[in-house]
């Protein structure tokens, strides 16, 4: 990967044609709420919204930043082989209908989860969740993975730019291996992992997902547990543009070396603080779950392999039954 600097901030070239610019870390102390927008943009915070006149988002970026955090720049590996991307229609299984927007409930074969689908005109702008990592169980011998990231596009669109973590389990005779790890891609390109911002089983991750036009966007992601957290700006791959016509919250299996893998058995998963906001029409707005489209994921027969419950507007558990 290409460096270089340009003041303050770096700007890596990855292998697919794309940058990502990175941010001189915030001081210890440093309080977003209070700063100037010069430091925010300095420090690679998203633009404060107006209290008057954009209340609904300046509640929720108020609240993104209100915890103090230790910020550090973010150091990248790309992940040849490794991908995630668009939803693929899964097997029917009874009482569920076949992955179509707008569905209240759905099949895929690679995602699990809640899809919301935004009005026409109204693109997604922002998307944010929050979930504690799973503690990675192996049901048999090889290996299994699950991802679980919020997102923007995937679903009847072609592109999709997504963050989380990586939870994989190789099991060899009597032996457990474990890998976590925080992600990011921007699809057709392949996932690229962050190396230093870590990250282990029982940590509350945060992240929040800001689009600053059809072809950039800056990711925030935080260890609520550890209070370390990183941001960086993505320009999307070659040809790439971003849709916003759904944010999602899903718990997935990622395509390893050409082929879905089998899916870690992550017993339960909750997604909490599950909330996107749209424009359009001249005018800016906020959903939540209360409206999304819930994902079952299927296998082989169309078994049921991990199912979604939405508990209320904000909270979602997702639930492992099989590997594949």
């Amino acid at each position: 990967m290409a460096k270089r600097r340009e003041g303050s901030s770096r700007v890596v070239k990855l292998s697919k044609g794309f940058r990502v610019r990175t941010y001189e870390p915030a001081p210890e102390g440093f309080d977003p709420r209070r700063a100037t927008d010069r430091q925010l943009l300095r420090h690679g915070f998203p633009r404060r919204p107006d209290a008057r006149t954009e209340a609904i988002w300046r509640a929720r970026w108020d609240k993104a930043f209100t915890r103090p955090v230790k910020w550090i720049v973010p150091e990248f590996r790309e992940m040849p082989g490794r991908s995630h991307g668009p939803m693929r229609p899964g097997g029917r299984r009874q009482g569920v209908a076949p992955a179509a927007a707008g569905a209240v409930n759905a099949t895929s074969g690679n995602w699990s989860g809640a899809v919301d689908f935004s009005a026409r005109g109204r693109p997604y702008r922002w998307v944010a969740g929050q979930w504690t990592v799973p503690n990675p169980h192996a049901p048999g011998s090889g290996a299994y993975y699950a991802s679980e990231w919020v997102g923007i596009d995937g679903w009847n669109s072609p592109d999709v730019l997504q963050a989380g973590i990586e939870t994989q389990i190789t099991q060899i005779l009597w032996f457990d291996i474990t890998n976590v790890y925080t992600w990011w891609e921007w699809f057709p390109a392949s996932e690229v992992a962050i190396t230093n911002l870590d990250v282990s089983p029982g940590d509350v991750m945060y992240c929040l997902i800001c689009v600053n036009s059809t072809t950039s966007a800056t990711v925030y992601f935080t260890n609520q547990s550890t209070n370390v957290g990183t941001s960086f700006t993505i320009t999307a791959p070659s040809g790439t543009t971003l849709a916003g016509n759904c944010a999602e919250w899903i718990v997935e299996r990622p395509t390893v070396g050409g082929s879905t893998a089998a899916l870690t058995d992550y017993d339960v998963e909750y997604f909490d603080e599950c909330q996107a906001g749209w424009v359009g029409g001249g005018s800016i707005g906020l959903d939540d779950l209360s409206g999304a489209t819930s994902v079952t994921m299927t296998g082989g027969g169309g078994a049921s392999l991990s199912v979604p419950t939405i508990e209320n507007n904000h909270l979602m558990k997702v639930t492992w039954l099989k590997s594949s």
